[in-house]
């Protein structure tokens, strides 16, 4: 049972159809001018249509990438290389934001901005009172994600954006986790920058978009042709965009089962003694879960979870190798110990009840398992001492 959906989601069958063609026959450059290059060119100018409507922007407001990390690198660093003003030298990260938000310090530092982490809660909350204490007019821009990629927990981003802007600084958006997964626009959200990607709503891997609000000046990263109004360089991947704006024509039409396997997975949890710790609260993604099982290593568990044909995460997916402790967890205020204990389980549209609560079945058998298992080990070294 696949219960990763917040790492990806698999690609829809239109969306793979549509792609299709432009992985064959037609393959012209759309930075050619003959009817080849034109056809490409009509593709992705079609895409970035479906795509701009869906966030409520301007055609034009829309750059492609080739994922959400480039996204947010080409928003934070394009945007402290356009500043031109001496003055705005902080940028504040939200510190339980995803790494491609995070690891933008060292190259923003070596740019000479001073990069500050914003405190969040026990949820990953953005604390409001912390970023308004340290907003000044020296701040050039505040990242604070839509919706925590970890925990599910949704960020004020209407009050971010409000008091940030009141600063004159600039505000980007993480929208990864939330794009097309309940009724939302740019304008809601009021941020200048905002990242999406394909693979988190069914579309194809490799390809991911920044918003630019008009007036808003970054730089680029790579250098080159004009592509995309000159601020990603490259040969566009017609397909990936093609499938990109084919994912976000069909979402709308699927029907939504993920609060309800959400519910269902956390009643079979609750249904035993042994339950873990659940947070369940209305303001987190429909489709998130996030549990500790105290005294239990998350890889241990996911271990024995993949066995059981059980397969979720223990944070997010680029990190799911490493044995360091979330830094989502950290920021929230939980020890070493406590932050290598977190399971993510997320659920996508078509995940059914019965599988969700036969998931909990399989998550409470390995938790009963390694249990066991610790009281042997502890009972064997009692018996040897």
């Amino acid at each position: 049972m696949y219960l990763d959906y917040a790492a990806t989601t698999p690609l829809l069958p239109e969306a793979a159809a549509a792609m299709q063609p432009w992985l064959q026959s037609n393959y012209g450059n759309p930075s050619s001018l003959h009817a080849e290059g034109r056809r490409a060119k009509d593709a992705i100018d079609e895409a970035r249509e479906i795509v701009s409507t869906a966030l409520g922007c301007l055609f034009a407001e829309v750059i492609f990438t080739s994922s959400g990390t480039e996204a947010a690198n080409l928003a934070i660093i394009g945007a402290a290389l356009a500043n031109d003003n001496t003055r705005r030298k902080r940028i504040l990260l939200g510190a339980a934001e995803h790494h491609c938000v995070l690891h933008t310090a060292s190259i923003l530092q070596r740019l000479g901005y001073k990069v500050e982490l914003i405190p969040v809660d026990r949820l990953a909350r953005i604390r409001l009172d912390a970023l308004e204490q340290m907003l000044s007019d020296d701040v050039l821009l505040v990242s604070v994600m839509h919706a925590n990629n970890e925990l599910g927990t949704m960020q004020p981003v209407a009050e971010v954006a409000r008091v940030t802007h009141r600063h004159g600084a600039l505000y980007h958006c993480d929208a990864v986790q939330t794009f097309l997964g309940s009724p939302w626009t740019v304008q809601d959200i009021d941020a200048d920058l905002l990242t999406i990607s394909a693979h988190k709503i069914h579309g194809p891997k490799g390809i991911g978009a920044l918003y630019i609000r008009a007036g808003t000046m970054i730089k680029p990263l790579t250098t080159g042709g004009g592509q995309e109004r000159e601020l990603r360089a490259g040969t566009e991947s017609v397909a990936g965009i093609v499938g990109f704006g084919e994912a976000v024509r069909q979402i709308p039409k699927m029907p939504d089962n993920r609060r309800a396997a959400r519910d269902a997975f956390q009643q079979g949890l609750h249904s035993t003694a042994a339950i873990p710790s659940v947070a369940n609260r209305e303001d987190i993604l429909p489709g998130h879960v996030h549990v500790r099982f105290p005294g239990i290593a998350a890889e241990t568990m996911l271990i024995l979870l993949d066995r059981l044909g059980v397969s979720a995460s223990s944070g997010a997916a680029c990190s799911s190798g490493s044995i360091e402790p979330s830094h989502v967890l950290l920021a929230c205020g939980y020890s070493e110990e406590e932050a290598k204990e977190g399971l993510r389980f997320t659920f996508g549209h078509e995940t059914s009840t019965q599988e969700a609560t036969e998931a909990a079945a399989r998550v409470i058998e390995a938790a009963s398992q390694i249990r066991k298992g610790h009281e042997r080990q502890t009972t064997e070294g009692k018996l040897r001492s």
